[in-house]
């Protein structure tokens, strides 16, 4: 017993005992223990193929997966992760510091994270990468495990879903600027045309009067029109400095202290808790959070006890996050993709361009903005 009991331990399930000793009570007793090995070896079977089976489906995926335990060595990772990350091999977590710094940290710091997006260099080109992670106990340790995906080729879909858009815009805005001309310009000539050269009836010359007034008008609103393309389109260098975000909030509620006397909605901007400096072009960096505050105050016209809050938090060591947060309607869920769009506005006297601009301000940044809503509570986010 002794000695199958050490051969079990030791994964050997070949022991096989005789079954002639002489004695009936040892027969039996080596056949049931023959039995019960020839069943451990046939479940041991099972599992090996089970784990053969399982990792095979996890090298064929395309998602990139690692297991890592509590003292960072990676206890198993896919074809997908090595070529996602670029390595040969990867044996611990310390070899992602040649692929990016923050990424470790990311990862070692993330405890059952649904998804983040962290944005690296590799081989000089940029991927932006969605991490999700689960902390597994098992008997002996604890494990995480780790997925990722390169979504860049789903934003370049969606960038050009949005030039699209961009160019139906366009053509409705020209079409609705140029139609009533050509209409008014055609009205006019058939006006002129049917009056005699030499008598023109007051009522001509007034009917001629507003025709060019409207098409006056319509010219105004398309070169606006044309002079807000071109602000989009010609995106200012960035002077990038080292600014002190205490600093920085100082300045944007000293700016904003006009809209706190004209509007009854409440404005607070609260201070971060560390004064921690973040590289960024200061003057472009207000600007979009002033156009953010306006555009929450707007969204609180209807609203009582209206509040308006800024707040900013250090992600991962080295990358900044500020929020907007209202208290209005929010935004409609079948508009929710549109409002970053050019052109696209909801508003009689809007633009269209004040978020798509604050986008191209992040793009240059290398961060990104975004948007969470529900009825109550919105949320605009930039991080970089």
């Amino acid at each position: 017993m002794h000695y199958f009991i050490e051969s079990i331990k030791n994964d050997d399930t070949s022991t096989l005992f005789s079954t002639k000793t002489g004695s009936s009570f040892l027969d039996g007793l080596h056949t049931s223990l023959n039995n019960l090995n020839k069943i451990i070896q046939e479940k041991s079977i099972r599992v090996r193929m089970a784990e053969q089976y399982f990792s095979e489906i996890l090298q064929h995926i395309d998602t990139a997966v690692l297991v890592f335990n509590e003292k960072e060595f990676v206890l198993n990772s896919n074809k997908s992760s090595l070529q996602l990350l670029g390595l040969n091999r990867l044996t611990h977590l310390r070899q992602l510091n040649k692929v990016n710094k923050s990424l470790r940290e990311m990862l070692l710091n993330s405890k059952n994270l649904k998804e983040r997006s962290i944005l690296i260099k590799k081989d000089k080109e940029t991927m932006q990468l969605i991490i999700r992670s689960r902390v597994i106990k098992l008997r002996d340790e604890t494990v995480t495990l780790v997925t990722m995906q390169d979504i860049k080729g789903e934003l370049e879909q969606k960038e050009l879903d949005s030039w699209l858009k961009l160019i139906r815009v366009l053509n409705h805005e020209i079409m609705n600027s140029l139609t009533p001309v050509t209409s008014i310009a055609q009205s006019l000539k058939e006006l002129w045309k049917s009056s005699s050269p030499h008598e023109i009836k007051p009522l001509v010359v007034k009917q001629t009067v507003g025709g060019l007034d409207a098409i006056e008008e319509r010219g105004v609103a398309l070169m606006r029109f044309v002079e807000s393309y071109r602000l989009f389109s010609r995106m200012p260098d960035l002077k990038l400095s080292k600014v002190e975000m205490r600093g920085f909030f100082d300045r944007i509620n000293i700016l904003i202290s006009p809209m706190k006397e004209e509007n009854g909605a409440e404005i607070k901007v609260i201070q971060p808790k560390e004064n921690f400096k973040v590289s960024m072009d200061e003057q472009l960096m207000i600007q979009l959070i002033i156009n953010l505050i306006k555009n929450s105050i707007e969204a609180l016209r209807e609203v009582d006890n209206g509040y308006v809050e800024v707040n900013t938090r250090l992600i991962n060591g080295d990358h900044c996050e500020i929020v907007v947060i209202d208290n209005g309607k929010g935004i409609p869920d079948d508009i929710k993709d549109e409002i970053f769009i050019p052109f696209f506005t909801t508003k009689e006297e809007g633009s269209g361009i004040g978020l798509s601009y604050s986008r191209q301000i992040m793009r240059a940044h290398g961060g990104t903005i975004g948007c969470n809503s529900i009825p109550g509570r919105t949320e605009f986010f930039i991080r970089w």
